[in-house]
């Protein structure tokens, strides 16, 4: 069977799903459509009656990659934009662990290094 990765991007309402034969295709276009959403103006900071959530706080684009497997995916990760234009890539399907980025290090690049990509 030939290897399979599926892209998710929710983007606020909107979701879209592409398909791709190989992980660095997959990851190309993961980093085309973050970049696009982080270059975006800032959110603004939401007031609740008990808490106040700062741009920072807020999730504005989830990208998600599963492969290579078509039903149990062994891989789970992708990269979050907040709503400052900051990116936080991660790894995981049931509980997310956030990876660490190095000092000369961007969001993706640290994604392809936990990938071996």
């Amino acid at each position: 069977m030939a290897e399979r990765w599926k892209l998710t991007v929710r983007d606020g309402p909107a979701v879209r799903r592409s398909v791709f034969a190989d992980l660095g295709a997959a990851l190309d276009q993961l980093q085309g459509e973050t970049v696009e959403a982080a270059n975006r103006p800032s959110r603004a900071a939401i007031e609740m009656r008990v808490r106040k959530f700062e741009p920072g706080d807020l999730v504005v684009m989830r990208t998600e990659l599963r492969g290579p497997q078509r039903y149990f995916a062994k891989v789970v990760a992708g990269i979050d934009v907040r709503g400052d234009g900051t990116l936080a890539p991660w790894v995981g399907a049931g509980s997310r662990s956030l990876i660490d980025v190095g000092v000369n290090e961007t969001a993706w690049q640290a994604l392809r290094r936990q990938l071996g990509a």
